[in-house]
């Protein structure tokens, strides 16, 4: 897949395409179905697949008091997007020029102009543009006019609600790591880079891996039964995600346990899949309870872990 991060109207043709236009946070399976139906586009009109997406979201610029936590890094999104097998992503800079753009510059400057567009596939709910006008109708009636096709996306998901971005957030921040499988069609993951701590786990016999990450979603404080991929090797774990309220209720930290393993990790990455949540974070009375806790927060994650197999993206592909 190409990546273009700087694309302007005056950049050049890199048509004929079929493009789909989003955010694309999460990657999850409604955006999985809208890029199956792209490619299937794409297909049909013999030319390139292209996704269209922003950087920043635009809710960071525009209203960053109401801007989400990110469920991707963008490391992450470009992966996501790559493995759904499209030809060409575009990360155009939102700027606050182009949140002003009317929708019909945007559609002949830009899609025609430059990308020279055959067919759009866009969800049912997007719009863009100057107040948001940019939406569903416009594009299938404007660009109808234009000679180039529209598709768009019925609402799909699971439990009579739709795949939603905001669904998805909302059930980590209440930590059903379990439940968003079916959203998601993967564990939600983060990797991060291992950094010193203040050792309080190895004084007490579970020694942590202190990570550093740049997701910015997380899952509810409390701990949580893991699966760990580091240097191609996967093991069990728990991990505390909170502020550590036995000792000092510091900033929020991520602690990592990995079951069977002994070594130095400092300064390396690794990638934690939550597969269930133990327990909410609790203050203990002192170290004796709380090392009580995480034995038997070990002993179930064991029980959970058995031979689960860690959900990925590519296992959900259907071409």
């Amino acid at each position: 897949m190409d990546i273009v991060t700087q694309f302007l109207p005056a950049t050049g043709a890199v048509g004929p395409c079929v493009v789909s236009l989003g955010n694309f946070d999460g990657v999850h399976l409604g955006h999985r179905t809208l890029f199956r139906l792209l490619l299937s586009r794409a297909r049909e009109m013999k030319c390139k697949s292209v996704v269209y997406t922003f950087e920043p979201h635009p809710l960071k610029l525009l209203r960053p008091e109401r801007a989400p936590l990110l469920l991707n890094t963008p490391t992450e999104k470009r992966r996501l997007i790559e493995a759904s097998h499209v030809d060409l992503l575009i990360e155009a800079p939102f700027t606050r020029e182009f949140a002003g753009m009317d929708p019909k510059q945007f559609v002949n400057d830009v899609l025609i102009g430059a990308l020279q567009v055959k067919g759009l596939v866009i969800g049912y709910d997007y719009a863009f543009g100057k107040n948001r006008c940019g939406n569903a109708e416009f594009l299938q009636e404007y660009c109808r006019a234009k000679g180039v096709l529209v598709d768009v996306l019925k609402p799909v998901g699971v439990d009579g609600q739709p795949y939603s971005s905001t669904r998805i957030r909302q059930m980590l921040s209440e930590g059903k790591v379990a439940e968003v499988v079916a959203l998601l069609g993967r564990h939600y993951n983060l990797e991060g880079t291992v950094v010193p701590g203040q050792q309080r786990g190895r004084k007490i016999g579970f020694p942590t891996a202190n990570l550093e990450t740049e997701k910015e979603q997380l899952p509810a404080p409390g701990v949580y039964a893991i699966k760990v991929r580091h240097n191609l090797q996967e093991y069990n774990g728990v991990v505390n995600l909170g502020q550590r309220p036995t000792f000092d209720n510091g900033k929020s930290t991520i602690e990592v346990h990995l079951l069977d393993f002994s070594g130095n990790l400092y300064g390396q990455n690794m990638r934690i899949y939550f597969v269930e949540r133990l327990r909410g974070e609790k203050k203990f009375s002192g170290p004796k309870e709380l090392t009580e806790a995480i034995c038997a927060d070990v002993v179930r994650a064991r029980q959970i872990l058995g031979e689960r197999q860690i959900i990925q993206f590519q296992e959900y592909l259907s071409y």
